[in-house]
């Protein structure tokens, strides 16, 4: 009888004990466990290498016997050292010389291999020192009575990335069992059944999952991973098409452009060029309808698309509403809001800044951050059941956390005694007490037995040699509040010798609607318990919108916030926390989305009611990811530069020619030109072999003494920053040592020359990004990739920099190697990675997923068909964190 997907392991006839015990140890347990856990990529293990062995790069299989075994020892920890067994080919030394097996540390390989012994070897074979030698090769004993040779070698032989106790062997030993022991049809289709006549004729799911495992061809292997990764596209296409019809359902208001738009066309010092307009058009057009626009505006370094984002937001303004514009860092919002200036205040518009240091409007000055208050939009009245049903993990702290992650956190009273009303008040005051210093607290309630957080982690401190901020971990914070309160409790009369269980109860935050849901859930807890009626407030809740305590430099930045709201506000993620600035929206535009978290987006878009939202990025977004990644979005692309753009000449050059990198730049400093000098560190660093920013600045320093060598990076204070910026673009300094905080949007178009350090250390993608921020002036300008002397592959991969300056071919290419999650960013999609990513190359198949999903929605809305069951939380749910197949 056929086994389910549920069963034990130990319950799949012939699976050996030791691999139920070795995959136990991993809480491995089920045959579904191992039936999902698929393979990332296979050998062609059906041929043998030959009868002599021939080191070399690639692995071979070999059918070898053992002569001899042994192990060696060395130094005083126990177990150090090897075991090596030398071996012979089928039919003798003669006829290929001997070959040593290496494991090094694994004394108990002893027990396993023996002389005489006939084996099937895999792995690379190297010469060292007069030797044929072979380290920790996967190898089979041909005398073992189990059929391993069949699961090993002699076949297409799957491999999977691994957990820290599982080998290879192991797993796929366990594959095989579990494959020969399920059924036909082990588990249903989720995709309509294939046509008659199509690709994927007579394919199941069933089938092409046991054929990824263990292929007997590689045609098949191959047609079985696109039937997977069709499956996988169809279920985010499902969930994008469904979020875009969304949102056309929700009704907008027409933000329709009119004399300011044509006004500032006409002033601009240049004429717009072809695609600018295109793309304009498209959106507006989009603007003056009802229904609210959901657009990614996307086009290479340097085509511009700040002027067509500043363009549209006119029409937002001439409705009488606010346009908002979010850009990553301070620098890049620094430069948009003085183009802003100088290009709408002569119509008359007043423009705003915002960033995490200082907002401006008439020159006031603004410091520190405003609480967050995106969850005050849920009505206290909302009462949703659906968060009853979350199931929140309950793990040891610290694991893993997220930047600007934000947690719902459960901790319960020891015992679970009930804690009296001045307790619950004492839990409440502890937990509001480090609110606005170690992190950002949303909402609190103290129950009779436990105790709800909904929080952000704040920043602690910032890394010495990246610059990128630490922020407080959970378990800290946790220690923090439960000590503090429980100090305070036992003071007040508590008699037991603890308040809180050690344990807490922790649930990252996947996106604002999770976010609004789980808030709603905790202020109507109270009354879903009974404790209080609906219409009687608990006393032991608390909001951000309770009366926060504040610090003098919050109380002196709400005394100074601007009265006068702006047209324009444009800032960093600081305008996600600023209400007084920031109401009103009409039109989002998010530059360099891939730069922030889903939340961080959507908090954003609902500080207005429903509004126009225009997302940009400098990074040319291939067309299978605008499908795939971003399906609910109108897509308007920029695929022209305007003319007056000067050519970009890109070498890549090992690291030693720099006294001829130091001349050239001198020669083209003295014509007047600027240059900038990139580093993938700040400080050295013992742990990686890297050049260092700090380190540069000094050795250019010595290297161009007739010249200003300027050093900006992500340690230096904004006011640092930005004085460092102010004299680089009035060509006060002429050299710019940086790390890569220019990436995004600087603009400075005399500088033509660009020297980026480590460059095997970047990504294709990335390395376009800097190179764009050359190239913007008349002049012909030049970017040199600097990798290790000898890195032959670093020099092949960037090779397509040379040959092109096209960021869309680059882009394709960055998305062959890296996939989609590396080519854009992780946190801009909040998805898991994709399980067949390399084939969102594949447009054909991109396109048939999306084909089938609009089709399925057509007939299927809700998705109530059975084979859909299992996908409708996938696709119902706001960015559900798991992958789809999982």
């Amino acid at each position: 009888m056929p086994i389910a997907l549920d069963a034990a392991l130990s319950d799949v006839p012939g699976m050996p004990a030791r691999i139920v015990k070795a995959l136990a140890k991993e809480q491995v347990l089920t045959v579904g466990e191992v039936v999902w856990w698929l393979p990332f990529r296979h050998e062609d293990r059906r041929q043998m290498a030959g009868a002599s062995f021939q080191p070399g790069e690639l692995p071979g299989c070999y059918a070898v016997t053992v002569t001899k075994t042994g192990n060696k020892y060395f130094g005083a920890r126990r177990g150090a050292g090897l075991f090596e067994a030398q071996v012979e080919p089928e039919g003798g030394a003669a006829m290929g010389g001997l070959l040593t097996l290496r494991w090094w540390n694994m004394p108990f390989m002893s027990r396993a291999i023996a002389e005489g012994q006939e084996l099937i070897i895999y792995g690379k074979v190297k010469e060292y020192k007069g030797r044929l030698l072979m380290d920790h090769p996967e190898y089979e004993v041909l005398s073992d009575e189990d059929e391993g040779v069949k699961i090993h070698s002699g076949r297409i032989t799957p491999v999977y990335r691994l957990k820290a106790g599982v080998t290879q062997k192991t797993l796929r030993t366990a594959a095989w069992y579990v494959m020969a022991a399920l059924g036909e049809g082990f588990t249903g289709d989720i995709l309509p059944t294939p046509g008659a006549s199509g690709e994927f004729a007579g394919w199941s799911r069933a089938r092409a999952i046991r054929c990824v495992h263990f292929a007997e061809s590689m045609e098949d292997l191959e047609k079985a991973r696109r039937y997977l990764a069709l499956e996988e596209f169809y279920g985010y296409q499902l969930r994008v098409v469904r979020r875009r019809r969304a949102v056309l359902d929700a009704g907008g208001h027409a933000h329709a452009a009119g004399r300011l738009a044509v006004e500032f066309e006409a002033g601009l010092p240049f004429e717009m060029t072809g695609a600018q307009k295109r793309s304009l058009t498209e959106i507006q057009r989009d603007m003056a309808s009802h229904a609210p626009m959901n657009r990614l505006l996307h086009g290479d370094v340097g085509s511009g698309k700040t002027v067509v984002a500043f363009a549209a937001m006119l029409g937002a303004v001439e409705a009488g509403k606010q346009a908002a514009l979010m850009a990553p860092t301070q620098i890049l919002a620094e430069q948009h809001f003085n183009t802003a200036r100088k290009w709408l205040e002569p119509l008359g518009l007043s423009v705003a800044l915002r960033t995490g240091t200082r907002a401006e409007e008439g020159g006031t000055e603004l410091w520190s951050a405003r609480v967050p208050r995106a969850v005050l939009r849920v009505p206290r009245e909302t009462v949703l059941t659906a968060a009853r049903d979350v199931r929140y993990g309950k793990r040891r702290l610290p694991h893993f956390e997220r930047p600007w992650g934000k947690y719902f956190l459960t901790f319960t009273t020891a015992s679970r005694r009930e804690l009296p009303p001045e307790a619950r008040k004492l839990a409440l005051d502890a937990a509001v007490h480090f609110h606005g210093q170690r992190y950002h607290l949303f909402a609190a309630v103290v129950m009779p037995d436990h105790v709800h957080l909904l929080l952000e982690p704040g920043v602690k401190n910032r890394d010495p040699e990246t610059g990128d901020p630490v922020f407080y971990p959970l378990s800290e914070l946790m220690h923090s509040i439960k000590s503090y309160s429980a100090k305070t409790i036992m003071k007040a009369g508590w008699v037991d010798d603890r308040v809180w269980e050690k344990e807490t109860f922790d649930r990252l935050i996947r996106s604002e609607a999770d976010l609004q849901e789980t808030f709603g859930y905790m202020i109507s807890n109270p009354r879903e318990a009974g404790l209080v009626s609906h219409s009687e407030e608990y006393p032991w809740l608390w909001t951000s919108g309770d009366g926060v305590p504040r610090d003098a430099e919050l109380s002196t930045r709400d005394a100074c916030a601007p009265g006068r709201g702006a047209d324009i506000v444009i800032g960093t993620h600081a305008l996600l926390h600023d209400e007084a600035l920031v109401r009103n929206l009409g039109l989002v535009v998010i530059d360099e989305q891939h730069k922030f978290g889903v939340a961080q987006r959507a908090r954003l878009i609902q500080k207005g009611n429903t509004p126009d939202v225009l997302v940009m990025t400098a990074t040319p977004i291939p067309r299978t990811l605008t499908l795939t990644v971003y399906g609910d979005l109108d897509v308007s692309t920029i695929d022209e530069r305007p003319k007056e753009r000067g050519k970009i000449i890109t070498k890549v050059r090992p690291a030693t020619k720099q006294a001829e990198a130091a001349k050239f730049l001198k020669e083209q400093l003295e014509l007047g030109r600027q240059g900038y000098l990139v580093y993938p560190l700040i400080e050295e660093s013992e742990k990686l072999d890297a050049t260092a920013a700090k380190k540069g600045h000094e050795v250019w320093a010595k290297l161009l003494p007739h010249f200003q060598v300027g050093l900006l990076h992500g340690k230096l204070s904004a006011e640092e920053k930005e004085a460092v910026m102010r004299d680089f673009r009035a060509g006060k300094t002429e050299v710019l040592v940086s790390t890569t905080v220019i990436e995004v949007g600087v603009d400075v178009p005399n500088a033509t020359v660009m020297y980026i350090h480590n460059a095997e250390r970047y990504g294709l993608a990335q390395l376009h990004q800097l190179r764009g921020r050359i190239g913007r002036g008349e002049h012909t300008s030049y970017c040199v990739l600097f990798v290790k002397d000898k890195d032959e592959e670093a020099k092949a991969r960037l090779a397509i920099l040379e040959e092109t300056t096209d960021g869309f071919r680059i882009s394709e290419e960055d998305l062959k190697r890296r996939g989609p999650g590396d080519v854009l960013g992780k946190a801009q999609s909040g998805q898991a990675p994709l399980k067949f990513a390399e084939l969102l190359a594949d447009t054909r198949l991109v396109r048939l997923a999306r084909q089938l999903a609009e089709r399925t929605l057509d007939e299927d809305p809700l998705l109530m068909a059975p084979r859909l069951a299992e996908m409708r939380v996938f696709v119902f749910q706001e960015e559900t964190p798991q992958a789809m197949m999982q």
